[in-house]
């Protein structure tokens, strides 16, 4: 098989094109036929950022010229005519020998990610420096990690569990801060965490995020005083975070 040319980039772009972007457009073609607009949208439900349309086609052609993919001109019922990707062969055998570097890959960031947590968590037993609470309840190790990661390097403070009735038990300690609550979960949803929580008597911020965002759920949350939030969107998450810090510096002394 014909190794992929320096054709999608350069230096870390083109490292992270051939470890992750690749598989992933394969993987998403195995599902089904898509064309570059839609591919961009999949992509993100996956967690990629891909801002930079032409790099991404630049990556397709280059699959093409080397058999892992195909395309052909589409004629949807509205809008112009569309080049719709499909996977070869040869692609789908590609993607399964991917696999197993995919997997050591992900063992070997999942140990790094191990030992900075546990090396974070020994600073904090060395610090008073005082910052903002967050609980974050996600089941998804990958993602509940990735929100650790991410917010603790904001400054926060960043408390976790895995499910709703473990949320439950430890919300407590962010009786001062904010509860972030994925929607779907095994056992307890996130409305009906935030649900018990307010019944308990938290009156803190509560946000709610999902990928699938329906006007019955915004109807439930808002009668909590729930914010709900793209599951997809760090930046949206991110910019109502701030929000809260700003008000709070506002209103007081930081949290501890």
């Amino acid at each position: 098989m014909t190794r992929p040319k320096n054709s999608e980039g350069g230096g870390t772009d083109d490292l992270r094109s051939r470890s992750l972007l690749r598989p992933a457009i394969l993987l998403l073609l195995k599902e089904r036929e898509s064309h570059g607009y839609e591919l961009v949208s999949r992509l993100a439900e996956l967690g990629f950022d891909v801002p930079d349309f032409g790099g991404l086609y630049r990556a397709l052609r280059s699959m093409e010229d080397e058999g892992l993919v195909t395309s052909h001109w589409g004629t949807p019922a509205r809008g112009p005519a569309r080049r719709v990707y499909g996977i070869t062969p040869e692609g789908e055998t590609q993607l399964k020998e991917t696999a197993p570097a995919l997997v050591n890959q992900r063992r070997a960031i999942g140990g790094l990610l191990d030992r900075y947590r546990g090396l974070v968590h020994q600073e904090r037993k060395s610090t008073k420096r005082q910052r903002n609470r967050v609980l974050v309840v996600e089941d998804d190790d990958d993602m509940r990690h990735t929100l650790w990661v991410l917010l603790e390097q904001r400054g926060w403070l960043v408390e976790e569990a895995p499910d709703g009735e473990t949320a439950l038990d430890r919300w407590s300690n962010v009786s001062d801060g904010i509860v972030l609550l994925d929607q779907r979960m095994p056992g307890m949803s996130g409305i009906e965490v935030a649900t018990s929580m307010r019944k308990s008597g938290y009156d803190g911020p509560i946000l709610l995020y999902s990928a699938y965002i329906q006007p019955d759920l915004e109807a439930r949350a808002a009668a909590l005083e729930v914010q709900t939030l793209s599951k997809a969107n760090f930046t949206e998450l991110f910019d109502a975070l701030a929000q809260y810090e700003a008000t709070w510096k506002k209103k007081g002394p930081t949290r501890a």
